[in-house]
């Protein structure tokens, strides 16, 4: 083979191609309006007694109209069989009266003095006519999901959180099934993560204690560039999916007690729903060595649950239920205490505290705290 020769690149194949023009064709035309109109156009369509001739017809009217294609023909599908007879009886009800000022005349008194085919003309004129009445209706209702669902997916792609979320969720793909699953489904539901990650610079250092999957310290690293994140949890399995996670990344993932360990000089540190699994006694412990640990300026964080609140009750069952099958690890039943004996003890540490409520769905009756250690 001659020196100069190069290889080509190899065509892709007909199920890359194939996929490709898919996408091409999904994503083409995809603004919420579009959407919308493509919406009220192919549940006209798909109204119309065209039976045979709804996909070529969406085609069509989509290239014409410069929309969605795969929106236009989903929406036609209203027609599909268990539907069909109701929406075509809606659509001649609705076109007799635009035609002729009645509804359809189907009564065995009225079918006697018609004609076969009188009829089957009238049955169809109504039915084309009533078509864009009642499939645009349809359409509408339809289109304003997809439109708002559509607007929704554009905000989530353009919003850092979520990007970062997505880098999180990916680096559990070889994690325990169990694991696997309940990462995706936390971040999505505990907006705890969410307000943390809001409140820090990017040049910061961060320990957690308790960080079980290492979830808030992975978010973090993916919203910060020159953030550094040290984490503690009891649980080895926990730990061990999570050092795998946080591999190639300035995190640190050890296992040790929460109770005895000591926390490193930081800017920040993070207790999120551990302290309830301990006595008042150590609860208070752990709080005085985590303000110790803080850096002037630094921020302490503190999610638990308020004792005696409504929405606690539930949290303190959901927490009892997730010691008894073994996903948290403690040697007592869960002990919330109120809010304002945390503030207090945080206080007497020298930390100014603000309280906030940071529930998830399935937790509610949680808040935040945030202590901060004076500048000077």
């Amino acid at each position: 083979m001659a020196a100069n020769d190069t290889k080509r690149p190899a065509k892709p194949g007909l199920v890359e191609r194939a996929r490709a023009w898919i996408s091409t064709l999904a994503h083409e035309h995809a603004s919420p309006r579009r959407l919308f109109a493509a919406c009220v156009v192919g549940a006209i369509l798909g109204s119309t007694p065209f039976f045979g001739f709804h996909l070529p017809l969406c085609i069509g009217a989509a290239r014409l109209l410069r929309l969605n294609q795969v929106a236009v023909y989903g929406a036609a599908n209203i027609s599909i069989p268990p539907i069909a007879p109701f929406l075509a009886f809606a659509c001649v009800e609705a076109g007799s009266r635009v035609l002729f000022g009645h509804g359809a005349p189907l009564t065995p008194e009225a079918l006697r003095h018609v004609s076969p085919w009188t009829l089957a003309g009238n049955v169809f004129s109504a039915w084309v006519a009533g078509a864009p009445i009642v499939g645009g209706l349809i359409g509408v209702v339809l289109g304003l999901v997809v439109a708002q669902t559509a607007s929704r997916a554009a905000r989530k792609s353009t919003d850092p959180f979520e990007q970062a979320a997505r880098e999180t969720v990916e680096r559990f793909a070889h994690a325990s099934r169990y694991h696997r699953h309940y990462v995706p489904w936390k971040i999505r539901l505990d907006p705890v993560y969410r307000a943390i990650c809001a409140e820090l610079p990017d040049r910061v250092e961060v320990v957690e204690l308790g960080c079980g999957l290492g979830i808030l310290p992975l978010l973090l690293v993916a919203l910060g560039a020159h953030r550094r994140v040290h984490g503690i949890d009891w649980d080895e399995a926990k730990v061990r999916d999570a050092q795998r996670a946080c591999e190639g990344l300035p995190i640190t993932i050890e296992r040790a007690d929460v109770r005895t360990w000591e926390p490193p000089p930081c800017d920040a540190l993070a207790i999120v729903d551990v302290l309830h699994y301990f006595d008042v006694a150590t609860q208070d412990a752990i709080l005085e060595r985590a303000a110790q640990a803080l850096r002037p300026s630094g921020t302490l964080f503190v999610r638990e649950g308020e004792a005696g609140n409504g929405g606690s009750r539930w949290t303190r069952t959901v927490e009892s239920w997730a010691v008894a099958i073994g996903w948290n690890r403690s040697a007592q039943r869960p002990k919330f205490r109120p809010i304002a004996d945390i503030v207090a003890t945080l206080e007497r540490s020298g930390l100014t505290c603000e309280v906030a409520p940071v529930a998830g769905k399935l937790h509610p009756g949680n808040v935040l705290v945030r202590a901060t250690r004076p500048s000077c």
